[in-house]
């Protein structure tokens, strides 16, 4: 398993790929030291609560969608792009989602 200052450390590397390629749409600090998070990417698993994203030129991101309602990714499928907004998580090593959003094609 990853240690806290690893994941920060690789997490902001993948955070600035993601500015740096656009594919991140906001980062903002939030008031319980998260750091709150909206990104686009490629559906590349679903199964429960987890779901994981690809983005266009980053690695993979866990996505803890317990916070979100199930109406919001239960037709969600390999493949569908999607906005996500939520925060970073460092104790879970994933961000944990407010929403998940469609990209209309």
């Amino acid at each position: 398993m990853m240690s806290q200052g690893a994941f920060r450390k690789a997490f902001g590397a993948l955070l600035t790929a993601l500015a740096v390629s656009g594919a991140l749409l906001s980062v903002a600090p939030s008031a319980a030291d998260d750091i709150a998070v909206r990104f686009q990417g490629r559906v590349t698993w679903i199964a429960g609560e987890m779901l994981v994203v690809s983005t266009d030129d980053s690695p993979s991101v866990n996505v803890d969608l317990s916070q979100v309602d199930q109406d919001q990714y239960q037709r969600l499928a390999s493949g569908d792009r999607v906005i996500v907004t939520g925060s970073l998580c460092t104790e879970r090593n994933s961000i944990v989602a407010t929403s998940i959003a469609p990209v209309e094609p």
